[in-house]
């Protein structure tokens, strides 16, 4: 099918795929950057270290670049949640809509609360922890009952993600909001291994979303021109 020939109202289905993908990337540009920059000042300890360590402003050379990519990345997350919710899919998939409109929220504000601003990042972080479990969690449940907005490779990348998720929330520690710290020099630290996990499985999510609103807006496209062939 040639997207070029479908109605207008499709354009909305296309500006979220792409809202997604650009969360994506600016988020996996921003990682990537940051990283790149702490890595040419300390080697190989910066592969040991915690994704949310990229944001301090004091000892991460680029952590403005970390900072604004989350920033932005969240503002499409934001953005892309709200024009899916206003598909009106069905009521499950509102809800959906709505618990990737918290993720996108806690996004920015990490972005605009790195780990400088510790209190606030404790508050933020965990309010990320907790609306990815939730999104994931309900994804999770339509993929059991089969959806239109999850095929099979969202719904294991949730299960992977969900995993992820109550295995960060099991290492936290609620009582500060933070999680141990992890031993410095070239020593393997599983909160962080599991951060970087959580941080990569849930850019290919974005992606894997992505494209399931394209394949979403092809199967709508061919039931009007069932129902409505002129």
């Amino acid at each position: 099918m040639n997207l070029q020939h479908e109605p207008s109202f499709y354009d909305l289905h296309r500006l979220i795929t792409w809202l997604i993908v650009g969360a994506a990337l600016l988020s996996a540009t921003g990682v990537i950057i940051a990283l790149y920059a702490e890595y040419q000042v300390v080697c190989t300890p910066a592969l040991f270290m915690r994704a949310d360590f990229l944001g301090d402003y004091i000892n991460s050379p680029l952590a403005y670049v970390f900072n604004l990519g989350l920033l932005a990345a969240g503002i499409c997350m934001l953005v892309s949640m709200a024009g899916l919710y206003l598909l009106k899919l069905d009521t499950f998939s509102q809800y959906i809509t709505l618990t990737g409109a918290w993720v996108g929220t806690s996004v920015i504000l990490m972005g605009i609360f790195p780990i400088n601003f510790l209190t606030m990042h404790r508050l933020v972080s965990t309010s990320y922890l907790l609306s990815t479990l939730t999104l994931h969690a309900l994804v999770i449940i339509a993929g059991i009952v089969p959806k239109l907005i999850c095929p099979r490779p969202l719904f294991y990348l949730s299960l992977l993600s969900f995993i992820s998720a109550i295995s960060l929330s099991l290492q936290l520690d609620w009582s500060q909001l933070d999680f141990p710290p992890c031993d410095t020099g070239n020593h393997f630290c599983f909160v962080a291994a599991n951060m970087w996990l959580q941080t990569n499985l849930n850019i290919i999510w974005c992606l894997s979303l992505a494209f399931a609103m394209r394949r979403l807006s092809k199967i709508l496209y061919h039931r009007a021109q069932v129902h409505h062939p002129f």
